[in-house]
């Protein structure tokens, strides 16, 4: 629950500082005192984009400081995997908004936006006159109908969406190689004479660098025939024989003394490297022939390689790969069809298991919307709005178009509803009016409210264009409500605030010729003279006094 907001310099909000109990508590005032910056304020902790025009004028920033006790492991588990302190299960949230560079912080810290958006999702639930064009819009209807059991239906939607992704994918796949086929197909003599050019070419790997080598070689003859024999003239020299001798006198002279016989072994492995080597030299200086025909022959080569490469515009791995495509997609084990057959027959196989994750995620929406149906219908009527609700559910087949495969699901879903006997059940997007919108969006928000076990609501004015005895009955609804979660309503309603177990009154006044906001709660006594205000609308009457006390002292009369 939210248990103290803290906000400085927030348009008028100079310097607010107001404690939250359990329970129901409403907010009155009047127009344009600042009960709706109240709203904006929590609504920033939960989340919301900020504005620097929200800053009060002549200030550098705004802060806004939410202190919240929430009993939750899932909010616990979350904290901890962000590597945040949650203390005796108080967590406090500040917002920094600033002309230049706003902040976020949960219990001191640093927070992203997205994260901050994560955390709300367990702090508290914030309802305005906004959200009612959630309810007559029927494509928000699956997410809502998906918030009723939320960690169920998203765990079907992760498995469902995973496999969209991996059917999308083979379809991609199916359809690049059958646009291969056809790209092959239409132009076959054109491709069939690439494949005899590239086979008659007789390409192969590292080819390039073997030519270039021999190349070298070749034009640098004279060069390194000279170096060769310099090579072999030393190679002739007597040294080699000169240190073998060294090596037996080495032998002797350990047999005396120890310390040479290290040398000796060294010098000896060396003997025969040299010696390894030096035969290696003189079978190059053998080998070694100059041929020019070989030098004009790989110099054609190279340059018929070149020639290739420029034609078709590809590296030489990038030939033989090409050469090696078209003798799969033309030569006489042409394995393009097979490859066609194996991904259409994984296409299949994906989008079966698809449909079927579909249809699973359905029954679970279907199961989940009988109840929801019971239950709003028993809230309707407890609200004065007697009314036959059902979600229609669009009734899709496995061999229907990919069309019917949403990243949601394959379901589509309207809310219909029939408020007047007779008249058939109808969209509700199309037939509710203001006061109706009202109770639905109230009767839905309960039932939400306690399938996910939200620890705050917040309603801002939901019992907008209502009245008399529906006015009381939705009072009545919200109370109910707040036995099982804490509630802030904003209100103008007498008999919404007259239920309350807590009144804050929210007044502007005027400071040093400067605008300015109050928030405190009331006394029983100023409560009372609270509710008959709003009665009267204006001046108070003692007659209105005492039908004041009257409903707030005993509301069950």
């Amino acid at each position: 629950m939210l248990t103290r907001l803290v906000i400085n310099n927030l348009a008028i909000l100079e310097n607010v500082d107001v404690t939250f109990k359990d329970g129901f508590t409403v907010l009155t005032g009047g127009t344009g005192a600042g009960k709706s910056l109240v709203i904006d304020s929590l609504s920033l902790l939960l989340g919301a984009r900020a504005s620097s025009e929200l800053i009060r004028t002549g200030e550098e920033k705004a802060t806004i400081k939410g202190y919240f006790h929430v009993e939750s492991s899932r909010l616990s588990a979350l904290l901890d995997k962000m590597e945040i302190p949650f203390l005796n299960n108080d967590i406090v949230i500040e917002r920094v908004i600033s002309k230049t560079k706003n902040s976020i912080k949960a219990n001191g810290v640093a927070l992203s936006l997205a994260q901050l958006g994560q955390i709300a999702k367990h702090l508290a639930d914030i309802h305005s006159q906004f959200d009612f064009a959630k309810i007559l819009n029927p494509d928000n209807y699956l997410d809502i109908l998906d918030g009723f059991a939320y960690e169920k239906t998203n765990r079907y939607k992760q498995d469902y969406g995973q496999l969209l992704d991996d059917y999308k994918s083979a379809k991609a796949e199916e359809e690049s190689l059958l646009l291969q086929k056809a790209k092959i197909e239409a132009s076959k003599d054109f491709y069939e004479f690439q494949l005899k050019e590239l086979k008659e070419a007789s390409l192969k790997d590292n080819e390039e660098a073997e030519i270039s080598a021999e190349i070298a070689l070749l034009q640098n003859y004279d060069h390194i025939y000279s170096l060769l024999q310099s090579a072999d003239s030393i190679i002739r020299e007597d040294f080699l024989d000169r240190l073998y001798d060294l090596n037996k006198v080495l032998i002797k002279l350990s047999s005396f003394q120890p310390q040479y016989q290290q040398i000796q072994e060294k010098i000896d492995e060396r003997y025969y490297e040299l010696d390894d080597l030096f035969s290696t030299l003189k079978k190059d200086f053998k080998n070694l022939d100059y041929d020019p025909e070989r030098l004009n022959v790989l110099q054609q080569r190279s340059s018929d390689i070149t020639a290739l490469k420029r034609k078709y515009r590809k590296s030489l791995p990038e030939l033989i790969a090409y050469q090696n495509e078209l003798e799969s997609a033309l030569g006489p084990d042409n394995s393009l069809d097979d490859k066609i057959a194996a991904v259409h027959d994984h296409v299949i196989d994906l989008r079966h298991r698809l449909y079927v994750k579909g249809t699973e995620l359905t029954q679970i929406r279907k199961s989940l919307a009988k109840s929801i149906e019971k239950e709003i219908k028993k809230s309707l009527d407890d609200l004065l709005l007697s009314a036959d609700f059902q979600v229609q559910f669009i009734d899709v087949k496995e061999d229907d178009e990919d069309s019917i495969f949403h990243p949601t699901g394959i379901d589509e879903v309207d809310f219909l509803i029939e408020t007047n006997v007779g008249e058939g059940l109808k969209s509700l997007s199309k037939v509710v009016s203001g006061g109706e919108a009202s109770r639905i969006m109230l009767a839905f928000k309960v039932i939400f409210v306690k399938a996910n076990k939200v620890a705050t609501v917040i309603f801002d004015e939901i019992d907008t264009g209502l009245s008399g005895e529906a006015a009381s009955k939705v009072a009545a609804k919200i109370k109910e409500l707040s036995l099982s979660c804490q509630v802030l309503a904003i209100t103008h309603m007498p008999q919404v605030a007259a239920l309350s177990d807590h009144h804050i009154l929210v007044e502007k006044v005027i400071v040093n010729k400067r605008t300015a906001t109050t928030v405190r709660e009331l006394t029983l006594e100023e409560k009372i003279h609270q509710v008959a205000y709003l009665i009267s609308g204006g001046k108070v009457t003692e007659k209105q006094l005492d039908y004041a006390r009257e409903i707030i002292l005993n509301p069950e009369n």
